[in-house]
């Protein structure tokens, strides 16, 4: 034991160092945070200092945030959002919510499959919001995530801002160890942008009011150039040549006439003006790469991560697939 105990010690001082370490936030880093805020937003120094200085820091949000369910494998992620769950749990809100996507596929020209998808995979429909804090996430992303601390700072601001316009209590809103919130999982930026107030009550609802809740997906989308006439993925077999013109960003496009020669059979649907790119897909089966038109970027706005938007695409073309609502 007395050999064994000193190793011990130091093998647990290893592993919880840098947890230690994570929870450190000094007060000189939260007033720098609090002068910064004030400059940037325009809000009151008392108003801001009241917020954070009540704002704890989460080490498990940095632990999360650096280890997102998006960095799995393909055939991992997709088996956790295009499932039959999530199917029938939106075939049952387009059923129950028709006159509302009726009203919202008219004003947006987003299709109802489309918001649908989203929904699913965000909350389940409002099953599941987040158990974090929003005003604690930010803090913690703001102080101490360097690579994306000015993103987040800049959340951080728009959450501050927000909450005093629509009357909301910043200390008692949940959401995402990222910071989003409601059934859509808005980040403040993209709330205050796109949430609307379909339903004319004077509030944008995106936690209780359907008509609200789908409208402001509708609106994100339609504000981003969504065009529900063309396609989103078509999954491509894997070969030297396609391999060869895939992309890791979704930057420079080509038109789809300039790929289509080098593709097995024509997929159907396709204008020789498309603008599209060619994608690792990991999906396996045949389906290692994917030809994604610039409507999948436009899923990307909303959430950055390939699988995310591959997953969505699939999951919309499956409840359109099956119908029923």
């Amino acid at each position: 034991m007395i050999t064994v105990l000193p190793r011990l010690l130091l093998v647990l001082m290893t592993v919880l160092l840098p947890q230690a370490a994570l929870a450190a936030v000094t007060q000189a880093d939260r007033q720098a945070l609090i002068t910064t805020v004030v400059k940037e937003s325009g809000l009151s120094d008392a108003y801001v200092r009241s917020a954070l200085m009540q704002a704890t820091y989460l080490p498990s949000v940095i632990r999360r945030i650096t280890s997102p369910y998006e960095s799995k494998p393909y055939q991992q992620y997709r088996q956790l959002f295009v499932n039959e769950q999530r199917l029938q749990a939106a075939r049952d809100y387009l059923r129950q919510h028709r006159q509302v996507f009726d009203q919202c596929e008219q004003r947006y020209g987003v299709q109802r499959e489309m918001i649908a998808a989203i929904l699913a995979m965000e909350t389940r429909f409002g099953a599941f919001m987040g158990r974090d804090r929003v005003l604690d996430a930010l803090f913690t992303l703001a102080v101490n995530y360097p690579k994306r601390a000015k993103f987040f700072r800049g959340e951080l601001v728009a959450l501050l801002q927000l909450a005093q316009e629509e009357h909301l209590d910043i200390h008692q809103l949940k959401g995402s160890y990222a910071g989003a919130f409601g059934v859509t999982q808005f980040i403040p930026t993209s709330y205050r942008a796109y949430a609307v107030d379909a339903d004319g009550d004077g509030r944008r609802d995106v936690w209780h009011t359907p008509a609200d809740i789908v409208c402001s997906v509708g609106n994100y989308f339609h504000a981003h150039h969504w065009d529900a006439s063309r396609p989103v993925l078509q999954w491509l077999p894997d070969q030297r040549a396609l391999r060869d013109m895939r992309v890791d960003r979704l930057k420079h496009w080509r038109t789809f006439s300039a790929v289509a020669p080098l593709l097995p059979e024509k997929p159907a649907g396709w204008r020789a003006d498309d603008r599209v790119n060619i994608i690792a897909g990991g999906a396996g089966a045949g389906r290692e790469l994917a030809l994604v038109h610039y409507n999948f970027y436009v899923i990307t706005r909303w959430n950055r991560a390939f699988h995310y938007a591959m997953a969505a695409s699939e999951l919309a073309a499956a409840i359109a697939q099956r119908g029923g609502y």
